[in-house]
């Protein structure tokens, strides 16, 4: 085993994280379009999408685990130079993720005017919410199994495909919302008057839009995928039927359902706490529905080094090479504290600018601007957090990450700011202090699990 150096492995990292970095900075922008979009409709209409956002995080991370339990086991393989299985636990992740979404989209289809009410939403938010929900889980199929292949995808090495798509489905929303949200009008082009056709469907036309933007991404992946550049999406060999390979599903399902777990972990109490501030207010969760997009300034980077950990240290335990694979996980972290250091300090001076990009509302500004310089200070730890969990999850390593998840999220946000922010009154300054606290009490947690090196033992 030849031990590489920093700039041979800064250059690995880079060369996976780069378009990963791309691909979040064109999302994160132009979500920032789409965002300003709907702020635009005012005050009720984003709290009323806002307000459901946790219950979708909860439900993207149940297929994202499929995808991380594909993207630990085609690493390994692709380390070991063994592509035909690398494509075989492909066929099985894309069938897995294809019942449990068709499940999740029906349910939710059945189910969804019970959200809002779970979320602890404002009366007056349920309708708009409740159609938003029903209307996006219809593209959800196709989107979600276009997420769980980018998580083969990027076990693999190849981080632009993934790229591609999420640019097209980031493009694709902000075009079919100008035209689905709002109604025919007049506008100026080049000194002209045009006018312009629009369908005037507001909040509908908003979750249409997604709906449509998410379908065509994954659709588009999967035909990538059925040409095989990276990895060839086959069911079954030729002439054969298609059978699940209970082997490779469970393994799939060891590293995916705590991983599952994990998700369910923060997302559900994601869900308490966004409730806890809608209970405060509509002005408090419009305000942080806004700051929660300006907070993704600084997954840009972080989710390209979380995207590079997991393949390469993966991809460096099945070739046998375990200092590289610790050596690949410090410079990721590394590179990604750096960075993201940067962008806490930016995002701190220039908090009341930043939000008031997204809404005319002088309330919403006001706790928005204080919301976004209190998330700045998570930025480093956010860093941390996620190039750790990334390289823990590529080698197959969940269940550490899901006690750590546990612990934090229950015991160091939820309880505590229930306890400061609506039993004392701290209100959502006090939540947002604690949401601070828990980023840093994970992200010492994966470091601590990271030095003791016992990921490296793991079997997938």
């Amino acid at each position: 085993m030849t031990m590489m150096t920093a700039r041979e492995m800064d250059r690995r990292v880079l060369t996976l994280a780069g378009p990963a970095i791309l691909e979040m900075i064109a999302s994160t922008l132009i979500g920032f379009v789409d965002t300003a979009m709907i702020g635009s409709m005012g005050a009720n209409a984003t709290a009323a999408i806002g307000a459901i956002g946790p219950f979708t995080w909860l439900l993207g991370g149940m297929i994202q685990s499929l995808g991380v339990g594909g993207t630990a086991i085609v690493a390994r393989r692709i380390g070991e130079g063994n592509r035909r299985d690398a494509e075989h636990a492909t066929g099985q992740v894309f069938m897995m993720t294809l019942i449990l979404s068709s499940f999740i989209m029906i349910s939710v289809l059945c189910f969804a005017h019970l959200v809002p009410v779970i979320m602890q939403a404002k009366e007056v938010l349920w309708k708009d919410s409740t159609r938003y929900l029903r209307i996006y889980a219809l593209g959800w199929v196709p989107g979600h199994i276009g997420s769980a292949m980018n998580g083969v995808l990027r076990g693999a090495g190849d981080t632009k495909t993934p790229m591609r798509a999420g640019i097209i489905a980031n493009a694709l929303n902000v075009i079919l919302n100008f035209l689905l949200i709002y109604p025919a009008r007049q506008i100026a082009l080049l000194g002209f008057s045009v006018p312009m056709w629009g369908a005037g469907m507001g909040v509908s036309g908003a979750a249409a839009a997604s709906a449509a933007a998410t379908a065509i991404s994954g659709c588009y992946v999967m035909a990538v995928m059925r040409r095989g550049r990276t990895l060839k999406l086959c069911f079954a060999a030729p002439g054969m039927r298609f059978r699940f390979d209970r082997q490779v599903c469970g393994r799939i399902l060891s590293i995916g359902i705590p991983a599952a777990m994990e998700r369910a972990a923060v997302n559900i109490g994601q869900m308490v706490f966004t409730g806890m501030v809608s209970s405060i207010g509509v002005a408090e969760i419009a305000a942080h529905s806004l700051a929660i997009q300006v907070e993704g300034l600084g997954y840009m980077p972080a989710y390209g080094f979380a995207v590079a950990a997991p393949a390469l240290t993966g991809q460096y335990l099945g070739a046998g090479e375990k200092k590289n694979a610790e050596f690949a996980g410090r410079r990721c972290a590394k590179l990604g504290l750096t960075l993201l250091t940067a962008v806490g300090i930016g995002t701190f001076l220039f908090a009341p600018f930043l939000i008031s990009l997204f809404t005319p509302d002088p309330e919403v500004r006001a706790i928005g601007a204080a919301l976004i310089r209190i998330c700045s200070f998570e930025q480093p730890f956010n860093a941390l957090m996620s190039v750790y969990a990334g390289a823990l999850r590529g080698a197959g390593d969940t269940r550490m990450p899901l006690i750590g998840s546990l612990i934090s999220m229950w015991c160091v946000r939820v309880v505590p700011g229930y306890t400061a922010g609506i039993l004392l009154g701290g209100g959502v300054y006090a939540l947002w202090w604690c949401m601070v606290a828990d980023l840093g009490f994970r992200s010492l947690w994966l470091f601590i699990r990271f030095r003791h090196g016992k990921w490296q033992l793991k079997k997938v």
